[in-house]
């Protein structure tokens, strides 16, 4: 690993913590880092990648509860189910082809788009008097997002934001730094079945992860104090979905 593959490492992984801490999809750049800068196979750069979004994880979301911004009141039984189903997911990321996964995400993306541009208010300036949805409908979608955290983990934030914010009736900021709790918290049992039933090369994963560590606490900092932060994390959050859906589709194969 030469000087150049380090300065991107370091770069991509800043980057990709800006983007794990107010939308998703952070995955995607540190993924693309692994396989195609560091030149490690697929499956093992999805069982190392889980060390980058950890320290992500876990820095962003001490930075938003010292800042008071994750509510853990009311968020203890999502933090359960999502864990729960996070480990049947890494249990089945050793197991099956993701590919499946993908293509059901890649069609998903248009459906999270449209409601994200149907109702932007509803994301912005959310109702507190909204009537939050029947947990008989929304555990079992905790539950599914957490499956695919643990097998693949790219976009899970966007899901998340999406359940969080539009059926529990959380503030998008509030609903990231729930998110980046719940990732740390179930990130460490994904890491440590990796570990005893894959390979995970932690000295590329602490290499990323000392980048995008950094990119997620000064993201959490500024985003916390702020205002308008539930403005400019929802056009965050549209222009990711929208270049991701471009890139899943690849559009520019259409002209």
């Amino acid at each position: 690993m030469g000087t150049t593959e380090i300065i991107l490492a370091l770069v991509g992984g800043f980057f990709a913590g800006i983007l794990n801490t107010l939308a998703g999809f952070g995955s995607i750049i540190t993924l693309a880092i692994y396989m195609d800068v560091l030149g490690l196979p697929g499956h093992i750069a999805n069982m190392t990648n889980r060390v980058n979004v950890f320290f992500n994880s876990a820095v962003s979301a001490g930075t938003f509860s010292r800042y008071g911004k994750v509510d853990m009141g009311g968020g203890k039984w999502i933090i359960m189910l999502v864990v729960i189903g996070a480990m049947i997911g890494a249990f089945l990321a050793t197991r099956l082809d993701e590919e499946g996964f993908k293509q059901v995400f890649k069609y998903l993306l248009l459906f999270v788009l449209a409601i994200l541009l149907m109702n932007p208010k509803r994301f912005i300036e959310p109702d507190p008097d909204r009537a939050v949805v029947s947990p008989w409908i929304t555990a079992p979608l905790y539950i599914a997002i957490g499956i695919y955290a643990g097998f693949i983990q790219a976009g899970f934030g966007v899901l998340f934001l999406m359940v969080a914010v539009m059926l529990s009736n959380y503030g998008l900021i509030k609903a990231n730094g729930l998110k980046l709790f719940i990732v740390a918290i179930y990130t460490i049992g994904v890491l440590l079945y990796f570990q005893l039933n894959g390979t995970i090369l932690w000295k590329y994963g602490l290499l990323i992860a000392s980048g995008q560590a950094v990119g997620g606490y000064l993201t959490a900092r500024n985003m916390s104090r702020m205002e308008g932060a539930n403005k400019w994390a929802y056009r965050l959050l549209v222009l990711v979905v929208v270049l991701v859906t471009i890139k899943n589709f690849e559009v520019w194969t259409w002209f």
